[in-house]
């Protein structure tokens, strides 16, 4: 049995939130748990999605489930620098306005 891809969700030192190593069926679960929590009514929280590793779609799962929390909670996110194979999964299944795409 091998164990799941890392992943880290870190916050810098202007607010931004940057997700790095893979987030696949093997983690997603995980994942969810590490929901960001953005400011209710305020800006958008910004998360830099460049340091993704191999995105598929429970990398899109995981993404559109915390977006869907964010709002549930009156927040909003704003995904940033996600990578193109990402984009092209996002654009195929019609998410890629849901999720703020930057």
């Amino acid at each position: 049995m091998s164990a799941a891809p890392y992943f880290s969700v870190e916050s810098d030192t202007l607010g931004t939130l940057r997700v790095s190593g893979a987030i696949t069926f093997a983690n997603a679960a995980r994942a969810l748990q590490h929901t960001p929590q953005a400011a209710r009514g305020g800006n958008a929280l910004h998360i830099d999605l460049g340091a993704l590793e191999a995105p598929d779609s429970a990398t899109l799962a995981v993404l559109i489930a915390w977006s869907a929390r964010a709002r549930r909670s009156g927040a909003a996110l704003r995904y940033l620098r996600a990578p193109p194979g990402l984009r092209n999964l996002a654009r195929l299944c019609d998410v890629e306005t849901l999720l703020g795409f930057a």
